[in-house]
């Protein structure tokens, strides 16, 4: 009953004091249901999304990616702190000049028995290269030698900087010295796919996939549930001390919260399978929840292809319009930094630079009569406006507020849209939108990973499709530096040239709150958002019918 309650106050987005004493009548009432005992080294997380993909080739989002990186392996893989550690790869030799990596691979297997090779890895990255093939990373590749190039059709395949030398040893040849090259072999684009059974990679879904990751799937309920079991073959499967895990496909926040409580999951959190704001607010408050930052960032995209946001000054208007300290504060209420800069802190040692310009509406409306009178039209024939966002809480409750604020400070009627995640991303990568609430997650530990994707306008993950040549400039010196001190100073300058023209403007950096049963041990969190589950363990002990509920209360 308390459930359904809680639904609709929810959704009625009304009467916050009833919300939040459903919350606790719903934390009590989950205390006097009956537990089962859950299975024994069997790990129950949920997902609140179906992935994407299961091919690394396609994959760039982070649902998927925890997802792949279950299932497959590559040359190295994530450790805690967001760096790489060997895995497929056994030894690793680097050039003088710091331009040639030989990997020299151990003898794994895929889950078939086939043994992975670096043929594998070679014809699959070399894929994600060809110009035809739908990826949305292939810019991860381009620290290779001729690999940007080669995906814009002026060089051959034959002639990008990667060579299988023979079955085990794998050459790259880079195009400089990149000092984040490692961490790129981390990422899940880097992971091999079984070129003895590529066309299996072509189906959606499959429990038939051959991988080569700590775990295989078993099987898959569309939209519902995916099993996993241990996979015997893999390389480590000494150290993978669960024998499955088990993923609930749990769109809803509330439903994913309960189940928590009653004992049938025990991790939900994150960006993975988000806590709704008013569970947040309550157990924030009885300091129930673990939180870890990430190197993440919620902002608000202006499409600079669109008539309105073309102008820089109404972009600025828009921006300064926005109180980042109010969403943060009232909205997230869950340790989240307001964003007065592009890079999330923890890619940089910390440090939040104050480069963007705080919540100013006598300044916003100076430029909007400047943006009016350049764009030559007038108030009211301005909006309304449309503003999308993705399915979810938090994302709705955002837009909501910067609709008041924008309609308070500027006048202008905004027209909110939501859209399932699928959708929404299309709509960027199309940039069929005018305003849009949107999120990046680094994905590897270099402030450039951010930075390089606002290089060229027509890359995919570039939602402003902003292009500015000083920009790209500074880019390719950043690409090109090698003294620390000088490229640190070109990251500020590149960072300081986005606030000056504002394409988008960050909200606040992610410091991910998560929920975790006390039977399982050493679950840790990735700064890209993912969390290495395969590492891991439940407590062999007693189940108590009250330890989820412990807690909570």
């Amino acid at each position: 009953m308390f459930f359904y309650l809680l639904l609709f106050f929810h959704e009625l987005n009304c009467f916050p004091m009833l919300r939040k004493l459903c919350v606790s009548l719903l934390l009590i009432f989950a205390s006097c249901k009956s537990h089962s005992p859950p299975p024994s080294d069997v790990l129950r997380i949920s997902f609140a999304i179906q992935p994407e993909t299961i091919d690394p080739r396609k994959s760039g989002d982070v649902v998927s990616s925890t997802l792949i990186c279950l299932i497959y392996d590559g040359l190295t893989r994530s450790d805690s702190d967001g760096y790489s550690e060997l895995s497929v790869a056994e030894k690793i030799d680097v050039s003088e000049d710091k331009k040639t990596y030989t990997f020299h691979l151990r003898k794994t297997f895929w889950s078939d028995g086939q043994p992975v090779t670096a043929s594998d890895f070679e014809k699959s990255w070399k894929k994600i290269l060809d110009p035809s093939f739908p990826t949305p990373c292939s810019y991860l590749f381009y620290p290779i030698l001729n690999a940007e190039a080669a995906f814009q059709g002026k060089k051959r395949t034959d002639e990008i900087g990667i060579k299988c030398l023979d079955d085990y040893t794998l050459e790259v040849r880079l195009e400089r010295p990149t000092p984040y090259f490692l961490s790129l072999t981390s990422f899940p684009s880097y992971f091999p796919v079984p070129q003895h059974q590529v066309q299996e990679m072509d189906k959606a879904f499959s429990s038939h996939l051959i991988t080569n990751g700590p775990f295989y799937i078993e099987k898959i309920i569309p939209q519902s549930h995916i099993s996993l079991k241990k996979n015997p073959v893999f390389w480590n499967v000494e150290e993978t001390r669960l024998d499955g895990i088990e993923i609930s496909i749990i769109p809803n926040e509330t439903t994913a919260f309960e189940m928590f409580q009653r004992g049938d999951l025990d991790w939900i959190g994150g960006i993975i399978a988000p806590l709704s704001p008013d569970v947040l607010a309550s157990l924030s408050v009885q300091k129930k929840l673990h939180y870890f930052p990430m190197t993440a960032s919620t902002f608000c995209s202006f499409n600079t292809q669109s008539e309105l946001f073309q102008n820089e000054n109404m972009r600025k208007a828009f921006s300064l319009a926005i109180d980042r300290e109010e969403i943060a504060s009232e909205i997230m209420t869950a340790n989240q930094i307001p964003a007065t800069r592009c890079i999330p802190p923890s890619l940089c040692g910390g440090k939040n630079r104050r480069i963007f310009p705080p919540y100013n509406p006598t300044q916003a409306k100076k430029y909007l009569e400047q943006g009016i009178r350049e764009l030559g039209t007038t108030l009211e024939k301005i909006g309304p406006v449309t503003l999308l966002f993705r399915t979810g809480t938090v994302d709705r409750l955002i837009a909501q507020v910067i609709q008041r604020r924008w309609k308070d400070v500027l006048g202008i009627d905004i027209k909110l849209i939501q859209m399932d995640f699928k959708t929404h991303k299309e709509f960027l990568h199309r940039r069929e939108y005018q305003v849009a609430i949107s999120y990046w997650v680094a994905q590897y530990q270099d402030p450039i990973n951010i930075l390089e994707r606002f290089k060229d306008s027509k890359n995919v993950k570039n939602y402003p499709a902003w292009d500015n040549p000083e920009y790209a400039s500074l880019i390719d010196q950043i690409l090109n530096a090698v003294n620390l001190e000088e490229r640190g100073h070109l990251i500020e300058k590149a960072e300081d040239l986005i606030a000056e023209q504002i394409p988008l403007l960050p909200i606040y950096h992610w410091y991910n709150p998560c929920l975790i049963h006390p039977r399982v041990r050493n679950l840790c969190p990735i700064p890209s958002g993912g969390i290495l589950f395969e590492k891991c363990w439940i407590v062999k002990e007693d189940f108590c019918a009250e330890c989820t509920q412990n807690q909570l209360d």
